[in-house]
């Protein structure tokens, strides 16, 4: 299996568990408020009764009547909070979808990060394979040199330790993509056996135009959130104010229809039928007293309505210091970049010119060890910086509630 990034990230948003979840909680949100009216629905109660008298069980010569009733209750309560459940159902409803969105996000943000991280670890492979292959061909230039007798033992014992030094790296590294291959495997919800190559390299996605979000509309989730916080905060004021100072109404309609029947003697069955209808309305008084259990609902909901809000101009506060932050840290990243570039074609020329001047005789082996070294360790702090760009890149736009890759798109060189 062949995977580009955004491969990865379909795959993931069909498979990963935690989406699946996240959609099973969001599902009951939706059914919760198609059904937030509920507390108005009538309640429907149907009984049947049978009775004798216990005498007739002892005394067959008694007269006595035997009973059958059947009955039916139907009743509705009305009260002004039926508007308030339907409004936090709402909102309720609204910070899931809100939640929902956020788990997809974070889905896609892990994905993208760990298959660049990937990248980066089939490029360190590949570099520290490129750096065994050096060594190992400059051990065994040397050793020919020395069996020819051009060369001293001590040259070939240097060039075979340096040679042999980059194995356990090699096999290190290609461990560690491994594991964090099967990790990536389990995130994209796909067998552990599956083959899976990656597409793509880290130098194409360098972008060093100027990253800016003048113009975009900045949707933060946590701020959205907070804010359908601040608003089911209000409500349940609201709420709260209707149980202890709201009347409610209460409506009941009871049905009953009852048969007597002689006993021995034979006299006909006598039906006994009846209809009741009650109104009834209750308005509560003890919200009115400041020291009531209701008063103190009241009160406890206007706390919590207050500290809502200052979490809400805290996260904007936040929002704003984050956005700032990961703005910095990407020129940093980069001005680093353009720096480490110019590094490594600096490296790059000095050991091709090492790598002469050792072939002719006027360079030692550890001045060209060293400039291997150096060449190496460039080429590695490029890609390492290169993936830091990115992981930040990624971070600004999750945080400003941007597609991915929205921020890149906007310049005209990569």
């Amino acid at each position: 299996m062949t995977l580009s990034v955004g491969d990865a990230v379909n795959l993931a948003l069909e498979n990963n568990i935690s989406i699946e979840r996240s959609e099973i909680t969001l599902n009951a949100l939706k059914r919760a408020d198609r059904h937030s009216w509920n507390s108005v629905s009538p309640t429907v109660s149907l009984g049947a009764s049978a009775g004798v008298p216990i005498d007739a069980l002892s005394d067959t010569n008694s007269q006595y009547s035997a009973a059958f009733g059947v009955s039916a209750t139907l009743s509705l309560n009305l009260s002004a909070n039926l508007y308030t459940a339907v409004q936090t159902a709402k909102y309720n409803l609204e910070i899931g979808e809100i939640a929902f969105n956020d788990a997809v996000k974070d889905v896609e943000l892990s994905v993208r990060q760990t298959f660049y991280g990937l990248l980066y670890e089939k490029e360190n492979i590949a570099l520290q394979e490129r750096n065994m292959a050096v060594a190992r061909q400059q051990y065994e230039t040397n050793l020919k040199k020395y069996n020819a007798g051009r060369l001293s033992e001590l040259d070939v014992l240097s060039a075979e330790v340096s040679y042999k030094q980059c194995i356990p790296t090699v096999e290190g590294a290609k461990i560690t993509y491994q594991n964090d291959l099967a990790s990536f495997k389990r995130l994209l919800g796909i067998p552990l056996e599956e083959e899976v190559e990656l597409e793509g390299d880290l130098d194409s996605l360098v972008f060093l135009d100027e990253i800016s979000v003048d113009g975009i509309e900045i949707r933060s989730s946590t701020v959205a959130t907070l804010e359908k916080k601040v608003s089911a905060a209000e409500n349940s004021v609201l709420d709260k104010r209707f149980s202890a100072y709201a009347p409610s109404l209460n409506a009941s309609l009871k049905w009953n229809d009852q048969y007597w029947y002689a006993g021995y003697d034979g006299t006909a069955p006598d039906a006994s039928k009846s209809a009741t209808l009650s109104l009834s309305a209750t308005i509560p008084l003890d919200g009115y007293l400041p020291w009531s259990m209701k008063s103190d609902n009241v009160e406890s909901a206007k706390d919590s309505l207050a500290d809502c809000k200052l979490q809400l101009e805290d996260a904007r506060t936040s929002l704003r210091i984050s956005v700032d932050s990961y703005l910095r840290s990407i020129r940093q990243s980069q001005a680093a970049i353009k720096s480490k570039q110019a590094n490594v074609r600096l490296a790059q020329k000095s050991y091709d010119m090492t790598y002469d001047a050792y072939s002719r005789g006027t360079k030692d082996l550890l001045s060209l060890q060293s400039a291997n070294s150096t060449l190496l360790s460039a080429q590695l702090s490029l890609k390492s910086e290169i993936y830091t760009f990115l992981k930040n890149v990624m971070n600004l736009e999750s945080a400003i509630g941007v597609g991915f890759g929205t921020l890149v798109e906007k310049g005209e060189n990569r």
